[in-house]
């Protein structure tokens, strides 16, 4: 029976602790945790900020060689790689077509000519002298005919002759008359036929001497030479292959004079102008070199209702630069300098957007402090009020911004 009673009075006993253990560790999990705080000194440096433009590399002076006939080259006189001055000769064209059709042309231009001298002077003659002839006898048998019946009237009117007799000599009248309009209607339409004859051959002549002047141009453009200094990027074709006008032979391209160009907001516009230096961002190469702004564009392209104009940025010479890297370009915006700055992770804003921050009083209590900010370079923020230089500040070790425990003063001072 006292077994019994000791065992339960044990069983009690270790409730009784388990409880409290339980409760001990309720209790410490519910405790709030006291907020860390990271420290640093307000001091003085230098902040610069940037307007940012992103582009790619192109080449300022560049030529695509085509084909302005259908003669395959003869010899390519250059090779990709090759660096090339205005005016040296990249290729020649076969003139062995050309020559023939010189020829060709030649002997056109010559029996076009005889055909027009023929057409103006014997031919012409010879028809218009046949109807003539005609229209000269025509003339000469209506005169005949007209005096012979002005007689036969006065014949018959002294009744020398009968009606018969007269009426014979209407008719040769009327006969002749026929003739001779027809003899004159023959002659004017030969004349106009004659001379449209002499028009055309003129004019044949003249295309005869156009397609001439055409084959012996051909012979001046056999050589074809560079319209600017630069290097051979890419050559297309091959020597006598068969071409097409329009083909597409060569690139020549200046990689000496490189440029970028980037489309700068309307609103930005204030950042960049002409002469002014750059910083230039070979993202792919990773390394900057200076750039120079040599033209601004004068009107804007509207982009979903937004105006930008384009800027064009000259680059220093660079062995390393390609056409067609991106870039990012950066102007100055503002260049502050003697500034009394804290990193950007130690500056704290309220519900309303009002920066502050933490510092610890004479108390050792954490308390805050509502500051004027400036410029930043989103690591960097210049404290233009609310702190000096060597002032601690704090900072909380997890989320930035306002713990639970803490409501900052009203009054903050606005961003800049």
């Amino acid at each position: 029976m006292q077994t019994k009673k000791a065992n339960k009075k044990k069983i009690f006993m270790i409730s009784i602790v388990c409880v409290v253990i339980i409760a001990l560790v309720a209790t410490l999990a519910l405790r709030p945790k006291k907020e860390s705080y990271n420290q640093e000194t307000a001091k003085i440096q230098d902040i610069i900020t940037f307007y940012s433009f992103s582009g790619n590399i192109e080449a300022k002076d560049s030529q695509t060689v085509v084909s302005g006939n259908m003669l395959p080259i003869k010899k390519l006189y250059v090779k990709e790689g090759d660096l090339v001055k205005k005016g040296d000769v990249l290729f020649i064209l076969d003139e062995s077509d050309v020559a023939a059709n010189i020829d060709q042309s030649a002997a056109g231009v010559e029996i076009a000519k005889i055909n027009y001298e023929k057409m103006k002077t014997t031919t012409r003659d010879q028809q218009l002298a046949q109807v003539s002839n005609t229209l000269e006898s025509a003339q000469l048998a209506f005169n005949e005919a007209k005096v012979n019946l002005e007689r036969m009237e006065e014949l018959f009117h002294s009744e020398a002759i009968s009606k018969q007799d007269l009426e014979q000599a209407q008719k040769g009248y009327d006969t002749t008359k026929l003739q001779l309009e027809s003899a004159q209607n023959n002659y004017d339409i030969t004349e106009k036929s004659v001379e449209q004859n002499v028009r055309t051959a003129k004019e044949q002549l003249h295309q005869a001497d156009a397609s001439y002047q055409a084959a012996k141009s051909q012979v001046g453009d056999l050589k074809i030479t560079a319209e600017i200094d630069g290097e051979i990027s890419e050559i297309y074709v091959k020597e006598n292959e068969s071409l097409i006008t329009g083909t597409k032979i060569m690139d020549i391209v200046n990689y000496d004079d490189l440029e970028v160009k980037v489309k700068v907001d309307e609103f930005d516009l204030g950042s960049v102008s002409e002469g002014k230096e750059v910083t230039v961002t070979i993202n792919p190469l990773e390394k900057d070199i200076v750039g120079k702004v040599s033209k601004i564009s004068k009107q804007a392209e509207t982009v979903n209702g937004v105006s930008f104009f384009t800027a064009s940025i000259d680059l220093e010479k660079d062995e390393a630069l390609r056409v067609g890297l991106s870039v990012e370009v950066k102007a100055v915006n503002k260049n502050i300098t003697n500034a009394t700055t804290i990193s950007m992770k130690a500056l704290q804003f309220d519900n309303e957007n009002r920066p502050f921050v933490y510092y610890r009083d004479i108390n050792d209590n954490v308390v805050t402090k509502a500051v004027k900010v400036g410029a930043n370079d989103g690591n960097t923020v210049e404290i233009i009020e609310g702190i000096k230089v060597g002032e601690v500040i704090l900072f909380p070790e997890k989320a930035k911004g306002i713990t639970p425990q803490m409501t900052p003063p009203s009054g903050m001072g606005a961003n800049e």
